[in-house]
């Protein structure tokens, strides 16, 4: 768990996240399913606890799993060359081969190149605190968002987060939905 902090913006009150900024003030989000969402963690276990979780809560219908960037990338660009909707890329930023930073610069590289729409939005993971150069990653690779694997067992906390984070970057990425 993390200590947020109160912050006033405009005459109202908001509540951020102490580690990486999220704004964390209860909020409502028009729930719809997205069609399909690619995870790429390097623990098994994560991918399939986020897997069952989206599955299971009507997130998404089709979640691509792969366990490293390399294999991460090679699936979006067969996606992206058969102009199939990818909707969220969740990334672990630590994985081996391909490292989730340089996976989603290279995902921001390929959407420019085939002039792509819209961005796809990022969501990062990590047991490590998003620091200040985290930060500055996040904004180059907006719309992105950052949420720590966290070191409790609890799957439910976890979930809520997850389905928090996002509602919140897919407001960010596409206001209308």
């Amino acid at each position: 768990m993390v200590d947020p902090f109160v912050m006033i913006t405009g005459g109202e009150e908001r509540i951020r996240c102490t580690e990486c900024g999220l704004d964390l003030t209860k909020k409502e989000f028009k729930k719809k399913e997205m069609d399909r969402v690619l995870i790429a963690d390097d623990s098994a276990i994560m991918r399939k606890q986020v897997s069952d979780f989206m599955a299971a809560g009507g997130i998404v219908k089709d979640i691509v799993e792969s366990e490293n960037g390399r294999t991460f990338l090679s699936q979006l660009s067969d996606l992206l060359k058969a102009h199939a909707a990818v909707d969220l890329i969740i990334l672990d930023v630590n994985m081996p081969i391909i490292n989730g930073i340089d996976a989603a610069r290279t995902v921001r590289a390929l959407e420019a190149g085939l002039k792509l729409p819209r961005k796809i939005p990022i969501l990062f993971f990590s047991i490590v605190k998003c620091d200040e150069n985290f930060k500055k990653m996040m904004t180059l690779t907006k719309p992105s968002a950052y949420l720590n694997k966290g070191t409790s067992s609890d799957k439910e906390e976890f979930s809520r987060r997850l389905i928090d984070v996002i509602g919140r970057i897919r407001d960010i990425a596409e206001p209308s939905l």
